[in-house]
């Protein structure tokens, strides 16, 4: 073996767990005996990593013996058991021991070298983590990446190198934490010649095929689209592009010997994300791209000046009616990233918001719509405030505020900086965290009568810190690929922020919708929000409001700083990870006009729904009764507006029927759950509900640890 790079040496051992069984790890993290490196959950089994020095290994055999001998037993049991206990299995660490991101992305071929995250742990009696990653750089003969990222306890380095050179690292450093695979930059792409950019759509182009008989669409309500660009005419042409006004040209075509004239591509930007994902993915892969939806152009911007505001509604609902009279039987997804300063309060409907409203209620044709729209970006981002402040402090521009619309905001899992150019800059946001020019409705000043937005987050990129901490970059190493407004010459461009996170978002209720074209708009909408769910760093953002406000409060600021979560296709479409999906599409009278109320304008209460869920009640009586089952309901209805400028300070004002839905709890009877919320069964001999109160699931109780933040909860 090499000589060890760290003073410290030993051994790595993977310990596994019983099944559905915790594992110690107080006891398998001790200032002196073990070191926990890592815990990750297999199926029924939790696995530690943890390092054993050299010179405690006799103490973890002794363990273990003592344990073994019966002569040791004490009035509770073997000794040590509460340690061994738990333990299935005690093996040596490999280089896969260390992973801990999605097992699918662990190099295929070990000799190829890739970029990986190096995660090293940070005690104050050890060597400088970066110092440690140069000496193993330099010993395994890897590239070293020209930035890092530094946590409360952890340095996180970028290193190039092949599993076999890696394989090398557990025998000579000690304070190896875990890999992961640096995410995929988009500027080998971005910098390629010309020529080398149409060889990569070429190769593209050869494994796109839309499906037979495709009706479904992402219409863009944006610049236009350019339906001549060799990718996104496989998706686009000029049938299926529409504008405001007849006089301006369907996109701005670019042209080099005018180079001053007005060209904006936002709208194909936003049309490649719409069709195919972030391009990168489509682009690196060797894999049939089938394609489940087309795309629609329809330009709302002028070439020149601006629109006056007053016609902002007029103009997106036209613009999208004109394409409907062409092929009204379409399903059509609207995506909309084009958004405006509030026209008064933060949150209040608008002229805009109202007209989005009332077209996707479909209160005037009868037909419902599907409308997805961007948050709104933060241009004003400064180097001197923490990113989730400057979240709050922005608001969601108008008309996110729909209560119609889907509202997507940004996160981000990008972290990885390889550009020459950015050398020492680091990531602004941790991966899983909002993206840094996101915005929210923590502070609408309308809040209490506003829903909660944005709806659903997405990756929107990232941004870089200056080593000095005094200027923030969104370079293109961190923000998305797409499809340009060229014909020819650069094909690829970067798009980022809000406005990359609606596109996407809208490519996947596409898909939904055209898997399930029998699903109503609302039920997509409820699907996406139905998949969602935090992230871990966003849990622990929660552990920390937790701290500082009620449960209430916090999960309020949750909820308006990065809504229900990141959607997962994969769970909407196919019940994922043993979730149960059930869905129904009901209609109903909540309210309706009680003729001997003399003239009062208030509505009375109708109609309302009663589902019995289909329990496997044999199968759920089989499980052990300490399981945990989680029930999650998501309601989704498209609201009646009412536009009218008073106020709206009831209930039944703006968002009409403002419905809910309520469980029962156990052991409360039915005549009794309809009391609690019935207001007419209430009056007579209604003594309160039955039953068992709602837990907290123990897997969302917090626990508490330190932070590069300070004490956080984690989940």
């Amino acid at each position: 073996m090499d000589t060890p790079i760290t003073e410290e040496i030993g051994i790595y051992v993977e310990i596994v767990g019983v099944a559905n069984c915790e594992l110690p790890l107080d006891r398998l993290d001790t200032a002196r005996d073990f070191k926990l490196r890592s815990c990750r959950k297999e199926g029924d089994h939790e696995i530690a990593l943890v390092f054993i020095p050299e010179t405690r290994r006799n103490t973890f055999l002794r363990k273990v013996e003592q344990y073994l001998d019966p002569t040791k037993d004490g009035k509770k049991g073997p000794k040590n058991h509460n340690l061994i206990d738990s333990i299935a299995e005690i093996k040596l660490a490999d280089l896969r021991s260390f992973w801990t991101d999605d097992p699918t992305l662990f190099p295929e071929n070990p000799s190829q070298p890739v970029w990986w995250e190096l995660w090293l742990k940070r005690r104050p009696t050890d060597k400088d983590p970066l110092q440690i990653a140069r000496d193993l750089a330099e010993r395994i003969n890897a590239k070293l990446g020209n930035t890092s990222i530094s946590f409360f306890d952890s340095v996180v380095v970028l290193i190039k190198a092949s599993a076999h050179q890696l394989e090398k690292a557990p025998e000579l450093i000690a304070n190896l934490e875990e890999l992961r695979r640096a995410k995929e930059t988009p500027n080998v792409l971005i910098e390629s010649s010309f020529k080398d950019q149409q060889q990569w759509v070429d190769d593209l182009n050869t494994r796109l095929q839309m499906v037979d008989g495709s009706t479904t669409a992402v219409t863009i309500l944006d610049t236009g689209v350019n339906y001549n660009h060799p990718l996104l005419s496989q998706v686009c042409n000029e049938q299926q592009a529409e504008r405001w006004d007849p006089a301006w040209p369907r996109y701005d075509d670019y042209n080099p010997t005018t180079p001053l004239a007005s060209y904006n591509d936002h709208g194909s930007r936003q049309a490649g994300l719409a069709a195919f994902g972030d391009l990168h993915n489509a682009l690196m892969s060797d894999d049939p791209l089938l394609l489940s939806h087309w795309i629609e152009s329809a330009r709302i911007l002028p070439p020149v000046g601006t629109n006056d505001p007053e016609l902002y509604g007029a103009i997106t609902v036209g613009t999208a009616a004109k394409l409907e009279i062409e092929r009204p039987d379409w399903n059509r997804v609207y995506s909309l990233a084009v958004t405006a300063e509030p026209e008064r309060e933060g949150g209040q409907p608008s002229s805009w918001s109202a007209e989005i409203d009332q077209f996707a209620s479909g209160t005037e044709d009868g037909k419902q719509r599907l409308f997805l729209i961007s948050a709104g970006n933060n241009r004003e981002l400064s180097p001197n405030l923490d990113y989730w402040e400057q979240l709050h402090l922005a608001e969601i521009e108008d008309p996110a505020q729909s209560w119609n619309a889907l509202t997507i905001g940004a996160y981000t899992e990008k972290t990885t900086n390889d550009a020459p150019e950015f050398n020492g800059w680091s990531p602004l946001a941790r991966a899983g965290d909002v993206s840094p020019a996101s915005r929210s409705s923590v502070n609408w000043s309308w809040r209490k009568h506003a829903p909660y937005k944005p709806d659903l987050v997405e990756e929107g990129g990232n941004r870089l810190l200056s080593p000095d901490h005094t200027e923030i970059s969104n370079g293109d190493v961190l923000s998305l690929l797409t499809t340009s407004g060229r014909t020819t010459g650069r094909l690829f461009e970067v798009t980022a922020d809000t406005s990359a996170a609606c596109a996407l978002v809208s490519r996947h209720a596409a898909m939904l919708m055209a898997e399930y074209p029998e699903y109503w708009p609302e039920t997509i909408r409820g699907l996406l929000v139905h998949s969602a769910e935090w992230t871990e760093r966003m849990w622990k953002r929660f552990g920390l409001l937790h701290v500082q406000h009620s449960p209430k409060v916090a999960k309020e600021i949750m909820l308006r700083s990065v809504g229900y979560g990141v959607p997962n296709l994969d769970r909407a479409r196919y019940s994922a990870n043993h979730a149960l999906t059930l869905i129904t599409q009901d209609e109903l009278q909540p309210f309706t006009k009680d003729e001997a109320s003399n003239g009062s304008p208030d509505p009375k209460l109708h109609e309302m729904q009663l589902y019995q869920l289909p329990w496997p009640v044999d199968v759920l009586r089989q499980l052990p009764p300490e399981l945990e089952v989680k029930l999650r309901v998501t309601l989704s209805y498209f609201i009646e507006p009412n536009p009218g400028r008073r106020g709206y300070r009831q209930r039944y004002s703006y968002q009409s029927h403002g419905l809910r839905f309520k469980v029962i709890r156990p052991g409360q009877s039915l005549k009794n759950f309809r009391a609690s919320i019935n207001d007419l069964a209430v009056a007579e001999d209604y003594d309160g509900p039955e039953g068992d109160g709602c837990q907290v699931p123990q897997d969302r109780k917090p626990s508490f640890e330190k932070d590069e933040d300070g004490t956080v909860a984690s989940f």
